[in-house]
């Protein structure tokens, strides 16, 4: 999965202070999936990868309740991006680990007719071997994600749910 993140969010990856990546959308991907880390503009590259440890779903309450330690941003942001979202998911990321040299958005597009996702893309081996054509973190890349010929989009439905909070509960 090639994950568009926001160079700051994406570094704090990158640092290990962030551990949760927010999506407004669910992602049909399985706990062990590698993600490739791609800061948008202006950095514009493929920075780094992770691995999904855990998907989880809930309201946006029950979520920062959970998880607000793990985010990386302040409640005002997480509120900000999810209004009006009746149910948000979070991406748990563990073994983040920067490439040795980024590969920017112009290098892939020496390669291929290439159009970085607004959210997150599946990528396959075929596409990513494309992409990384000869660059210097090319071998590390493909070696770090671990792909197959067959790719990495793994079957929906490996979703753990948020706990409600007792005050939610509480008012239902």
């Amino acid at each position: 999965m090639l994950l568009s993140v926001r160079p700051r969010y994406a570094e704090s990856i990158l640092a290990g202070a962030k551990r949760a990546e927010i999506r407004r959308q669910r992602p049909g991907i399985a706990p062990g999936t590698p993600v490739i880390i791609y800061a948008t503009k202006p950095l514009g590259a493929v920075i780094g990868t992770a691995i999904i440890d855990r998907v989880c779903e809930g309201t946006p309450a029950d979520l920062w309740n959970q998880y607000h330690q793990e985010m990386g941003v302040t409640q005002d942001e997480f509120e900000q991006y999810l209004s009006g979202i009746p149910t948000a998911y979070l991406l748990l990321l563990s073994g983040a680990s920067r490439l040795i040299s980024p590969l920017t958005l112009d290098d892939m597009r020496e390669s291929a007719d290439f159009q970085p996702p607004c959210s997150y893309r599946y990528v396959d081996h075929s596409t990513l071997r494309t992409l990384v054509n000869g660059h210097p973190a090319g071998t590390s890349l493909l070696s770090a994600t671990k792909l197959t010929h067959e790719g990495w989009r793994s079957p929906s439905g490996y979703l753990t749910q948020a706990r409600a909070s007792p005050a939610a509960s509480a008012t239902s």
